[in-house]
């Protein structure tokens, strides 16, 4: 690392940050590092719980077929209370049964942003009844985020942690 990437790392890491990953690739351009960072700080504590941040991940990284960011969310998201059969369901691109509403609404709009990069008005119409305006503007901002760091994680080869358990299946 040159100084300036140093000085970024060392900053994150004094924070508590996150740095494996795609974090290692965008290290390389240190403002996109740091304003990496504060994203996925503000996706992780905003108006989507947890469970259903990590329901949109999962739906998100299958798409884009992101290898490491599978592993991490897969983790996460049995973490944050995911069942087993949802995330096999997803990986294996199958449609999981869920029995509550708001997931049914995340997964629904998920699928269809990272399927079409927008959503019909009707289903705009459905996750705002369902979630609120504010918790689709923070799935939304999720979508991006995760289809930033599923395509970061294939693009650049960053390949799973041999911990990870979820493997993303062809």
């Amino acid at each position: 690392m040159n100084e300036e990437q140093g000085q970024a790392y060392d900053e994150v890491v004094a924070r508590g940050g996150r740095v494996g990953g795609p974090n290692g690739v965008y290290i390389r351009v240190p403002e996109l590092f740091r304003l990496n960072q504060e994203l996925g700080n503000y996706l992780r504590d905003n108006h989507i719980s947890a469970r259903l941040r990590q329901l949109a991940a999962i739906v998100t990284v299958r798409h884009w077929n992101g290898a490491y960011a599978w592993g991490a969310q897969g983790r996460d998201a049995l973490k944050a209370g995911i069942s087993q059969e949802i995330l096999d369901a997803v990986n294996a691109r199958q449609t999981p049964i869920l029995d509550d509403a708001d997931d049914q609404a995340v997964y629904d709009a998920a699928l269809e942003l990272a399927d079409t990069g927008s959503l019909s008005d009707a289903s705009f119409e459905k996750a705002i009844a369902q979630l609120s305006f504010n918790v689709l503007l923070d799935l939304v901002a999720s979508v991006g985020f995760f289809t930033a760091v599923a395509q970061a994680v294939s693009v650049f080869e960053v390949e799973p942690r041999p911990e990870f358990t979820a493997t993303l299946a062809p």
